[in-house]
């Protein structure tokens, strides 16, 4: 029998052991699953010296390392899906199953947010694609659906809200991306391109073999206001998921920088929809608000305490988000991100931070629990 000595690090205490404990002449002290409750015992072990046999080291090795491979990784699988939308929607005149291929995507969109829709709100918020365009419709598309989801959306419906959100600006994918930086009026010819851009979006839809009408009338008609203002009284012409991914658009249009202005906090942004677009009236409105919240996941926050911290997951109440401590009020960043409790006074939310203003970087799965 080959023995490895073991050390400190390989040995947790309070968790069961993975492999039998030996002490040199190979005889057996702790057997597999025996558990260490007392640091100070497992500091004596090793004093005097814990061993493995090699061969049953090795197997949990690669026992291990197939159980990592199997693990389930949502944040490649958000990355996968927004490959899949800059692919479709910049290569979409190559595409002969254009629309097979939206509506598979649109699927595997609804699988990753049941999944984990905190962490979905913390990758949308929290992403920093320098594609805008491929971005910004695959935001409208992930909150688009969770506001259907919250106004009693059939499956059916849900569905087509995915699809029109994602392709609602196929037709001025290159003129947004170039507006975002844009620090000159719009010119008369881009002004005819963006007032036209629904029809256009429309159009290629149908030569891309889209028939589904709900679809092409919601991409037709997803501008049925001017910059989020109330809907006409009368409003029998227009598709309910039109009039829902237009507010949508509105309210991660003002969470998104532009060279001609900062992003608005997302608290600021909820408000100016919601006061712009006619308050509790609007149905539209009030499931986006209710669903995203004040603070949503991947918002960077600070607290009571003069710390800035940073929104993982839901609390019980809007006002009490769960987060992760990243920099004190003075001094380094933390080593590790510290969970807070807001509805503590202490650590309470007291205002947003500016995106801009954190130069940290994050580890996203250990702050969402996807590590160790």
């Amino acid at each position: 029998m080959k023995l490895l000595r073991l050390c400190a690090k390989e040995i947790q205490v309070g968790r069961p052991l993975p492999w039998g404990v030996r002490n040199e002449p190979g005889q057996l002290l702790l057997n597999k699953g025996a558990v260490l409750n007392d640091a100070d015992q497992l500091a004596a072990l090793l004093e005097r010296g814990m061993y493995v046999d090699a061969d049953e080291y090795e197997e949990e090795l690669r026992r291990q390392a197939a159980a990592k491979a199997t693990v389930f990784d949502p944040f490649s699988v958000w990355a996968a899906i927004q490959r899949q939308v800059g692919h479709l929607l910049r290569n979409h005149a190559e595409c002969e199953s254009f629309a097979d291929e939206m509506g598979s995507l649109g699927r595997e969109i609804q699988q990753a947010i049941g999944h984990d829709v905190d962490l979905g709100k913390f990758q949308m918020i929290q992403n920093e694609s320098p594609n805008y365009a491929v971005t910004h419709s695959l935001q409208t598309a992930f909150v688009a659906y969770l506001a259907a989801q919250r106004l009693g959306a059939s499956e059916a419906e849900r569905v087509t809200t995915v699809s029109a959100a994602l392709t609602m600006n196929i037709g001025m994918l290159e003129l947004q991306n170039q507006l975002v930086s844009q620090t000159t009026p719009v010119t008369p010819e881009q002004r005819a391109l963006i007032d036209n851009h629904a029809r256009a979006s429309r159009e290629i839809l149908e030569k891309r073999g889209v028939t589904q009408r709900d679809w092409l009338q919601a991409i037709e008609q997803h501008h049925p206001t001017s910059g989020g203002g109330p809907l006409p009284e009368n409003r029998s012409h227009l598709s309910d998921v039109a009039c829902l991914i237009h507010y949508v658009d509105v309210y991660l249009a003002k969470l998104s920088a532009r060279a001609t202005r900062p992003a608005l906090a997302s608290q600021a942004a909820a408000q100016q929809l919601f006061l712009s677009g006619g308050g509790a009236t609007n149905q539209f409105i009030s499931a986006i608000v209710k669903e995203m919240g004040i603070y949503p996941p991947g918002t960077f926050v600070k607290l009571a305490n003069g710390e800035t911290a940073v929104v993982v997951r839901s609390g019980e109440n809007a006002h009490t988000p769960q987060v992760r401590a990243l920099v004190p009020a003075q001094g380094l960043p933390h080593l590790d991100p510290i969970a807070r409790d807001t509805a503590n006074p202490a650590y309470k939310v007291i205002s947003t931070v500016p995106r801009a203003n954190i130069l940290v970087r994050l580890n996203r799965p250990k702050l969402l629990g996807y590590e160790g």
